[in-house]
């Protein structure tokens, strides 16, 4: 429980980061998006840019 803590700490707290560079890279490709959160994200998601208005009105079906 102590070295997961310590784990945990080194990846959410300030200062350096105490997780060896094979768990980063573990932890990286774990939150990287699937094909199905790629599929929802373009299905659901209205990226509104600063300072930009859209010639026409957005979908409210919300």
């Amino acid at each position: 429980d102590r070295e997961l803590e310590r784990g945990l700490r080194g990846l959410v707290g300030s200062g350096s980061s105490q997780v060896s560079v094979g768990a980063a890279l573990r932890a990286r490709d774990a939150a990287r998006p699937s094909e199905q959160d790629l599929a929802e994200a373009d299905r659901n998601l209205t990226i509104v840019r600063r300072n930009w208005v859209p010639r026409e009105e957005l979908p409210r079906n919300r």
